[in-house]
């Protein structure tokens, strides 16, 4: 659940990213185009995809130590995208690359 909450984060700042006129634009996942033509649609989208995320980890975690580690994660992955984005080095590959084994680590072992 805790991966699945972090991979709402990448997902929800990564359509926030592109819907800034001044990001530099690549084809990572295949729906960048249809964010950036659809501007408003894709922050909705967007913000709603982020407060699943803050109520998952506020959920997981309870109120002030959930919000703080959605902050925290907030924090580490608009990093992540602000410079790994203009590289191109972030694909739906590499994404499901790392979200997969988390996601199996956290189901199968924990």
């Amino acid at each position: 659940m805790i991966s699945i909450a972090i991979f709402l984060v990448f997902i929800s700042f990564y359509m926030f990213y592109n819907t800034s006129k001044r990001a530099v634009k690549h084809v990572g996942f295949g729906f960048e185009n249809w964010i950036e033509t659809h501007r408003s649609f894709g922050k909705i989208f967007a913000s709603i995809l982020i407060a699943i995320s803050v109520f998952l980890h506020s959920y997981l975690f309870g109120l002030g130590s959930g919000l703080l580690v959605f902050l925290i994660t907030l924090m580490l992955l608009a990093s992540f995208i602000v410079l790994l984005a203009p590289l191109h080095l972030i694909t739906y590959k590499i994404a499901l690359l790392i979200f997969i084994p988390c996601f199996c680590f956290e189901t199968f072992l924990l």
